[in-house]
């Protein structure tokens, strides 16, 4: 669905001008995005804000306005007349991508709420393409690794609706216990009920942390995968419910790689520097605001970009670390550290850390991949950049060292500190992983410099590895070399 509109005047609370004679275009397709696209344009065809709608709501003092929030930004549009602000509110409440709440909706708050569920996230963005392809590859995972399933009992940790505890249940299992801790536990009871599946799936309401699971479990499947693989410490649960697996069972995610590599890309680095340029303002209604300019500028870097990334501003071979889900202990999520070190042939401006992560299935007939790279088709994870507060100038000949460190918060999330240096400069990031800023739809710029470790080729084979990955998974060929 797409609809054009003319705005009477259009205000965004990071910039001081109102603009008048503003175009709106709203774009809702299933197969790009979860959520309606609006881009803003100026009368002069310069876009003003371009992103998501999260949130939606009517404003109180004029029938012929409506509030949105876009990119963590909120937009007042007041359009020619009450009649179009009605339209543009409908469109952007009843697209078939939204939920609406009374009169106004608040996607990221249902999105949060759904977060807490892993099925749950993957059945709210059943929808797009991305999702679908996910939902694919964990029920392909299990069906061509039926023997771990047919006649075995089966525990799904933070079930959610239910999805991988059906797909348990398609591969033959006798037993499934559905493990969820919030309110969709009786969503999933309803599911199972009505699909005659009762006497197979158990939904126990709790946390792993905290029930009793009546029976070892032959296998154990999750989604407890977040952005940047660690966000909302859904790990942390998975791999305590190992308690309760098997001598040689299966872990369904059975191991991940957290990759992460250093990128060019002057865009993204200004576009977070002008959203704190209002707070530079001297005279705001007789105020002055500059006193909080760096306050803003430092909270503003530390959202880290949650989007499709080019892989052409890459500028590193990607650095991983490996997560065995079958032999690693809780403790080890608590903090996590990864090191680099590049070297560069040309001069290049680094801004900050991008991430993403590969994930395996490892049955005993076939091992599955499921890949976020850029490299390869999209997920629902996208890819994650953290900026640097500062960014380096490197020298050609000149080496790149730096560490990212990973610690547990008590937000469900992690606190990342990035810190990137070379023999005459010093970078700092701090990362809130809880307080993404979404950038879907964006272009990354494109770097020239490539550091001398690494070449062209290199990068090449990365990429071509993970589209292997990504057919073996689509095709179901990806057999295991027994040994």
């Amino acid at each position: 669905m797409e609809l054009r509109l003319s705005a009477k005047t259009v205000r965004i609370d990071s910039q001081r001008d109102v603009h008048s004679c503003v175009s709106i275009h709203l774009k809702s397709n299933a197969s790009d995005t979860s959520f309606p696209v609006l881009t803003i344009k100026a009368e002069n065809g310069v876009t003003l804000l371009f992103g998501e709608v999260r949130t939606i709501s009517k404003d109180a003092d004029s029938n012929a306005a409506i509030l949105v929030v876009i990119n963590k930004q909120k937009v007042y549009i007041e359009m020619q007349n009450p009649k179009e602000a009605t339209v543009l509110f409908a469109a952007l409440a009843n697209s078939e991508n939204s939920t609406e709440f009374s009169s106004s909706r608040d996607i990221g708050a249902v999105t949060e709420y759904f977060k807490s569920s892993q099925s749950a996230v993957l059945v709210l963005r059943s929808h797009s393409s991305a999702a679908e392809y996910d939902v694919a590859t964990y029920r392909s995972a299990i069906l061509q690794n039926f023997t771990d399933f047919k006649d075995k009992v089966v525990l799904d940790v933070g079930a959610g609706s239910g999805l991988l505890s059906f797909f348990a249940a398609q591969a033959g299992a006798r037993k499934v216990y559905a493990v969820e801790g919030s309110a969709m536990a009786e969503a999933a009871r309803k599911l199972i009920q009505n699909n005659g599946l009762s006497d197979i799936i158990t939904v126990i309401q709790g946390k792993i942390e905290e029930i009793e699971i009546p029976e070892p479990v032959d296998a154990i499947v999750s989604e407890p995968l977040g952005i940047m693989l660690v966000n909302e410490r859904m790990l942390e649960s998975y791999v305590y419910s190992r308690r309760w697996l098997k001598p040689g069972g299966k872990m369904f995610p059975t191991q991940s790689q957290l990759f992460i590599c250093p990128f060019s890309d002057a865009s993204v680095f200004l576009e977070t520097q002008q959203k704190a340029s209002f707070w530079q303002t001297k005279d705001f209604h007789g105020i002055d605001l500059s006193t909080l300019h760096e306050d803003a500028q430092h909270e503003y870097f530390s959202q880290p970009c949650v989007e499709q990334v080019n892989p052409e501003c890459l500028v590193g071979t990607p650095t991983y670390k490996i997560f065995n889900y079958m032999t690693m202990n809780v403790a080890d999520l608590f903090e996590i550290t990864m090191d680099f070190s590049y070297t560069f042939i040309n001069p290049v401006e680094i801004h900050g850390i991008a991430s993403w992560f590969d994930n395996t299935f490892q049955g005993s007939s076939f091992s599955v991949p499921l890949s976020t790279s850029p490299f390869a088709p999209l997920t629902h994870w996208y890819q994650v950049r953290c900026l640097l507060q500062n960014s380096i100038f490197v020298q050609p000949g000149e080496q790149l060292q730096g560490t990212i460190h990973m610690r547990i918060n008590r937000h469900q999330s992690y606190d990342v500190r990035i810190i990137a240096s070379t023999s005459t400069q010093t970078a700092k990031g701090h990362i809130n992983l809880k307080e993404p800023n979404f950038r879907f739809g964006q272009i990354s710029f494109v770097p020239t410099a490539m550091p001398i470790s690494q070449s062209v080729g290199n990068l090449q084979q990365h990429r071509i590895l993970a589209l292997r990955l990504q057919d073996a998974s689509s095709s179901f060929h990806c057999s295991i070399n027994k040994t």
